[in-house]
């Protein structure tokens, strides 16, 4: 069905696979705890966003995470309301995912994939997978991921989008590259430094219909095929 040169479909998890919050006040609502407003001073946002990074890409661990985070506030927040946060951040799969990625998997010469800023918490517990993206026992919260066969993440790689880095050995740990890959992802900017490598690359809204939005672009590129195409074969999706 494909006549593109594309041979790996790769997908940011949060905003596009998984539901999560876009702020810190909206995890500090699902967490039931109080937002308060001295963390919003710009000193320590630019700060918070170091640390965040920092444990992103794997410099330290979740606990620690938690104490520098809850350290930086001043007090506004305990270590353990920091975690409390943490673990509110994802919400839910979105609908119809997992669907499409089914889909996916079952065309001939297409690949999956993700490549994730995320840490190893999030990874390892919310996304039922271990520290090599390899799948563990217990319950499956969110399957769409488990599916995915090149799972990348800033963790494991010791980079973070958008930096060149991340894509570049995500390459490497891959086999594919430049037009080869069709990356979704939530960010302009992540987006933005994937084409710059020539990868195709689409922004995808969180708050929309994310499986929509990624089936529209994958029947514009003749991956998947379009209602057209399934009127004139006479056939069904």
């Amino acid at each position: 069905m494909s006549k593109s040169r594309v041979k790996l479909v790769c997908f940011d998890l949060g905003g596009v696979v998984v539901r999560i919050c876009q702020t810190w006040r909206e995890a500090c609502e699902r967490a039931g705890l109080t937002y308060r407003r001295e963390v919003e001073a710009p000193s320590l946002l630019e700060r918070w966003r170091v640390i965040s990074i920092e444990h992103a890409t794997g410099l330290y661990d979740d606990g620690s995470y938690f104490e520098r985070i809850a350290a930086h506030t001043g007090g506004a927040y305990t270590t353990e309301e920091v975690r409390r946060v943490h673990d509110a951040w994802i919400i839910e799969q979105y609908p119809d995912i997992e669907q499409l990625i089914e889909r996916l998997i079952a065309l001939p010469g297409i690949e999956t994939g993700c490549l994730s800023n995320t840490n190893a918490e999030h990874w390892n517990e919310g996304m039922n997978l271990d520290h090599d993206g390899c799948p563990v026992d217990g319950p499956v919260s969110y399957p769409a991921v488990r599916m995915l066969r090149h799972r990348g993440a800033s963790h494991l790689l010791g980079a973070f989008k958008p930096d060149e880095a991340i894509y570049r050995k995500y390459e490497q740990m891959t086999g594919y590259r430049g037009k080869e890959i069709l990356f979704f992802d939530d960010l302009q900017e992540n987006v933005d430094a994937a084409r710059e490598i020539g990868w195709r690359a689409e922004r995808i809204d969180p708050d929309g219909d994310t499986a929509s939005q990624i089936r529209k672009r994958l029947q514009a590129l003749r991956i998947l095929p379009s209602p057209a195409d399934r009127l004139t074969s006479g056939t069904e999706a």
